[in-house]
């Protein structure tokens, strides 16, 4: 008999037991779901006043204006034909900033020698059109590669296309007419060599300060009005043109002059082949033998 009221006091301890295992785990598992919605009814429908960290936006990737040269040319050699991201007509441009941007590289190229001064004429109050191209990656924050591509033109005295750095102002390329650029041209296509050759030997130095250059070298004649040259850097070498031209709306002489990728990259998506009707590679070939744009044409071949 003893032994079976042990039998069963062992059985009793065991269920016991069970239960209250059992209890410990529905209570690790419930309660904190009690308790959650415990709290959740507590604060049901009322607002709370909390602190929280001090943030800030990441600011802009910083480089410098040689940087940012090579990205755009970069680039440039890696489109196939440029699409413009935007149009606006000139009554549609009314960003005070971008004119703004635009007189003061004006003025900067004026003291560096690369236009005449040009100043006095009325850009702002006569925008033809704007034309933005963004070739970013827009994958990449703050690494934005754009530029605009601007024409200004009193349709009278002055006619002038400008294509510059969305974000630096930095003048890529112009092409101007007016009667500043028509005395300067007096003395570039003049017959006086020397006269010729200190104005584009004064250009490519000039040239070089202004985008930041690590040294340049001439391709062609620099005794001719028509004159091309290469400016070097860290990760390449891009070539730039300077020469009379006389495609303009008005009926005098004009001055352009620029980098060759963006001639080519934009001629890549157009009918229209402003340099003789056949394109900036061709044009130089046929003038001086050189080809200005080899290391591109190699890469394509490979």
């Amino acid at each position: 008999m003893k032994d079976k009221r042990e039998g069963n006091n062992r059985i009793l301890d065991y269920a016991i037991g069970i239960l209250m295992i059992t209890i410990l785990l529905l209570a690790t598992f419930l309660m904190p779901q009690a308790y959650s919605a415990l709290v959740d009814n507590k604060d049901l429908n009322q607002s709370h006043l909390v602190e929280r960290e001090n943030f800030s936006f990441a600011s802009p990737v910083e480089i410098t204006l040689n940087e940012r040269v090579q990205r755009m040319m970069e680039a440039l050699e890696q489109q196939s034909g440029l699409k413009r991201t935007l149009y606006l007509n000139g009554e549609e441009v009314t960003d005070g900033e971008l004119l703004e941007g635009v007189r003061e590289a004006l003025e900067i190229a004026v003291k560096y020698d690369l236009i005449p001064d040009i100043l006095s004429y009325d850009i702002e109050n006569n925008v033809v059109y704007a034309e933005y191209y963004n070739l970013s990656d827009s994958t990449k924050e703050s690494a934005d590669t754009a530029f605009w591509n601007l024409r200004f033109s009193d349709y009278k005295t002055f006619d002038f296309t400008i294509r510059i750095d969305a974000a630096d102002f930095i003048i890529y390329q112009v092409e101007l007419y007016c009667q500043e650029i028509t005395e300067y041209l007096s003395q570039l296509t003049s017959d006086d060599k020397e006269v010729v050759e200190w104005l584009n030997t004064w250009f490519m130095d000039n040239s070089e300060a202004y985008f930041e250059g690590e040294g340049y070298g001439a391709l062609s004649d620099v005794s001719y009005s028509q004159m091309v040259f290469m400016m070097g850097y860290e990760r390449g070498e891009y070539a730039l043109y300077h020469a009379a031209c006389t495609n303009g709306y008005l009926e005098m002489e004009g001055l352009r002059w620029g980098f060759v990728p963006m001639t080519v990259a934009m001629e890549a998506g157009s009918n229209t082949k402003e340099w003789g009707y056949e394109g900036i590679e061709s044009y130089y070939y046929k003038l001086f033998g050189i080809d200005i744009y080899e290391e591109r044409r190699t890469e394509e071949a490979n």
